[in-house]
């Protein structure tokens, strides 16, 4: 269709421009100014209500210039990326100490390991560490705070990337800005297997995108397409065909390619995403496989296919197949284990013995306790991407079978032959060799990584989703027909040219639709009680509370630790290294950990229940840890499904408990089983053997202002850790 907005002087996108960017910079004022003063249940509810209101504004002048006014497509793209980044950004912005539980916490310690010199070789996945460890002592800040840095940094290559890719298939510049705000929306990113916090995975998945436009580079080389810079700023659109040396009747060659910069470094970031994660590089490589496969079988079978005349990546498969294969020779112990997981599960399933993702339905079953529906779920998590997921489907079937032809505008010098259908040919092959491999990941225990290959898929979908958009922007509305003001009659009113100027109905529902998907999908960029989750903040004080239990003791104190959900094992990593490491620990000795602790114990009482404990090593006496954190997410989040408000309550109130920690975010308590008092005494001889307790340096770590509040429930005083004083 003509669009009906009609902007009169170009004044009125500059100014909508110009509010755009203030609001901006005001959303980045607000939450810089409201940094977390403690554990945020929700990142969303946390930040200042100034600064979503300002994003909100950023999102309608970006998509609405963007639209709209070609004139402007750079600056309102811009925009749009800058409030995504924001959002992204927020962990950082708002001084959050850290952001990443679970796992993120393992490579905390991992990162902190090889800045103190540990060889970071050894590990299964050392690339982001580097690249984190580095820039902490380049830029003088903590570990970390360059952990977050580096998380943030990959977003923004993906935002890049994914953008590059969409453009490379549909070659002008409206395509490159749907491709940008596609990427906006972080469909990879679910939250169940993927997040954005530091995680392996998920950094290795936001980084495929860049080397896919690699390999499409690679793939048509020499074909004028570096000129990336020109191609943006000239102003024009896409690219004139006839500015290159092509005229309308000229063949393109696809024989004759010379090597371009993107084809030598292809190889290095192969290297590199081995080291990021060696199960993306597998998934890569399946992808490159499955295109040298289809390459040499049209050469071989049909010659004088125009996907017979693409150059080879046969070499760089090759390079990347070594590569893979040498960094898992020395690294066995975590790929065979992981290896052994599937063949089991498949073999489990193909006998009968296995089911299909059991883990789908656990957590099917706990969001139904607390009255969530699984169709819930899957609206707020995946309904954004179930539609890219379509649009995609479509843009490759219809592609392959040439009821989508090219787009009529879209100004592509490549005509002969259409090499973004050859490419989409030559991609879905590789995914022909892909999509076997995620299926068997959806049984049996293997079905736990099962997600993350749905955020892999969903980067793919994406990218050929965004294609999808593209098209149905070429049946509503082209670019051509935007009606700029040199081409107003002369002698209009203002008053006149000010109506004609205003959006109608249709223009503000189109308006309305992006910013509403955008709003739906960063609305689940972090978890948060909107999708039953809660929030992955770790504060100073949480972390500063376990390093101080960690690294003090008095004679006799216990050094076993319980807690709610999880124990003691991924903050202790976290702070001093992980037990599973090639190298030395730095804890010496380790504390115990033992298993968590059901909250009908915390009712019934944590004496009895570690006193007559199944097992028999764990009944002596214990550390109870209890963060707010653990408060905030079973009773805010997970809405009381397994530990109650009144558990928590009552333990503080039990005999022989009694709390000798407590900073306002994690709360220590000891509890006093009174069980074989050998047990203790063991404790008490490994810990005089070791010549006490101390850190990574031998020494007592830093001590910060501390609230501690005495015990005078405790029955063993002579046990009771000295460690409550400040």
């Amino acid at each position: 269709m003509r669009t009906s907005i009609r902007w009169g002087d170009e004044q009125f996108a500059e100014a909508g421009l110009a509010v755009g960017y203030l609001a901006l910079a005001a959303a980045v004022v607000a939450s810089y100014t409201a940094p977390a003063t403690g554990y945020e249940l929700s990142i969303y509810a946390a930040t200042p209500a100034a600064t979503w209101a300002a994003l909100a504004v950023v999102a309608v002048i970006s998509v609405t210039v963007f639209l709209f006014v070609e004139r402007y497509l750079a600056p309102a793209v811009l925009l749009g990326g800058l409030g995504a980044a924001t959002v992204a950004g927020l962990p950082l912005i708002r001084s959050y100490h850290f952001y990443g539980r679970s796992d993120s916490l393992v490579h905390l310690g991992l990162a902190r390991s090889i800045g103190v010199g540990n060889d970071p070789l050894q590990l299964f996945y050392p690339g982001s560490h580097l690249i984190a460890t580095g820039l902490a002592k380049v830029a003088a800040v903590d570990v970390p705070r360059a952990m977050m840095l580096v998380m943030w940094a990959y977003t923004l290559l993906f935002f890049a990337s994914v953008a590059l890719c969409v453009w490379f298939l549909v070659p002008d510049r409206r395509a490159l800005g749907v491709g940008a705000f596609s990427a906006f929306l972080l469909l990879p990113v679910n939250n169940v297997s993927t997040y954005l916090h530091f995680h392996t995975y998920s950094i290795g998945m936001l980084f495929v995108p860049f080397v896919l436009y690699l390999v499409f580079s690679h793939l048509i080389g020499g074909d004028g397409r570096e000129r990336l810079v020109e191609r943006v700023a000239d102003g024009r659109g896409a690219i004139d065909r006839a500015g290159l040396g092509f005229d309308d009747t000229a063949a393109f060659d696809v024989e004759l390619r010379r090597p371009v910069p993107t084809s030598y470094l292809l190889p290095p970031v192969l290297v590199a995403i081995v080291l990021v994660h060696p199960q993306i590089a597998l998934n890569v490589m399946f992808l490159l496989s499955g295109i040298a496969v289809a390459q040499h079988a049209f050469r071989r079978f049909s010659p004088n296919h125009s996907l017979a005349g693409y150059r080879l990546v046969t070499l760089q498969t090759v390079f990347l197949v070594v590569a893979f294969a040498v960094w898992i020779a020395t690294h066995e112990w975590q790929f065979v284990n992981t290896a052994e997981a599937m063949i089991e599960s498949v073999s489990d399933f193909v006998t009968g013995d296995g089911s299909t993702t059991p883990r789908v339905e656990r957590q099917g079953e706990s969001a139904s306790s607390i009255g969530a529906s699984i169709q819930e779920l899957f609206v707020k998590l995946f309904g954004v991407a179930a539609i890219y997921s379509v649009l995609a489907a479509g843009v490759v079937v219809g592609r392959l079978t040439g009821y989508l032809g090219p787009l009529a505008g879209g100004g592509s010098m490549r005509s002969t032959p259409d090499t973004a259908k050859d490419v989409t040919a030559l991609f879905f092959a590789g995914c022909l060799l892909l999509f076997p491999f995620f299926a068997a990941h959806f049984v049996g225990s293997i079905s736990t990584y099962l997600f993350r290959h749905v955020g892999f898929l969903m980067m793919l979908a994406t990218i050929f989703g965004a294609v999808g958009v593209r098209y149905l922007l070429d049946e509503e509305s082209s670019v051509s027909d935007v009606d700029y003001p040199w081409a107003e009659p002369q002698g209009r009113s203002a008053g006149r040219r000010i109506a004609a100027s205003l959006p109608d109905a249709k223009t503000m529902a189109a308006v309305a639709a992006v910013v509403l998907v955008l709003s739906l999908s960063l609305a689940t960029a972090f978890p948060s009680p909107f999708v039953y989750l809660s929030g992955s903040h770790v504060p100073e004080g949480e972390m500063d509370g376990y390093e101080r239990a960690f690294a003090t003791q008095s004679g006799g104190s216990p050094v076993w630790f319980g807690g709610v959900r999880h124990t003691s094992d991924r903050y202790e990593v976290a702070l001093y290294g992980a037990a599973g490491a090639p190298w030395d620990r730095q804890v010496n000795p380790s504390p115990k950990k033992s298993s968590p602790v059901p909250a009908q114990a915390m009712l019934d009482g944590l004496p009895a229940y570690y006193e007559n404990h199944p097992e028999e090593i764990v009944r002596r006496d214990h550390y109870f840890v209890v963060a707010e954190a653990d408060r905030q997410r079973e009773v805010g989040a997970y809405r009381e499904l397994r530990y109650s408000a009144e558990s928590f309550e009552a333990v503080a109130a039990q005999p022989d408990v009694g709390k000798v920690r407590d900073n306002g975010e994690l709360t220590i308590y000891f509890v006093d089983s009174g069980a074989d008092p050998s047990a203790n005494a063991a404790d008490d001889r490994e810990r005089i053997a070791s010549g006490g307790w101390r850190g990574a340096t031998g020494v007592e770590p830093r001590v910060r202002a501390q609230s501690t509040i005495p015990s005078a429930s405790i029955r063993s005083q002579s046990r009771f850790p000295s460690s409550v004083t400040p």
